[in-house]
């Protein structure tokens, strides 16, 4: 399933995260609404697609730490 990757870096003080960034992970699948794999013709005249229209959780990374 298509999800965020957000990245972090702790401090080696108190240990709290700060958010540096995130990146998008396409899933490939042409189930997935917000995949690139998923065809603009799904659903067909007149229908709705009901295909998956979310993002899964986010992968948490901490790139590194600082003091």
């Amino acid at each position: 399933m298509c999800h965020r990757q957000l990245r972090f870096y702790k401090s080696t003080q108190c240990g709290h995260l700060t958010f540096t960034g995130d990146t998008y992970i396409d899933c490939n699948s042409p189930n997935c609404r917000i995949s690139s794999a998923h065809p603009a013709t799904c659903g067909g005249p007149g229908t709705v697609c009901r295909c998956r229209r979310y993002y899964t959780q986010p992968e948490r990374i901490v790139t590194h730490e600082a003091s």
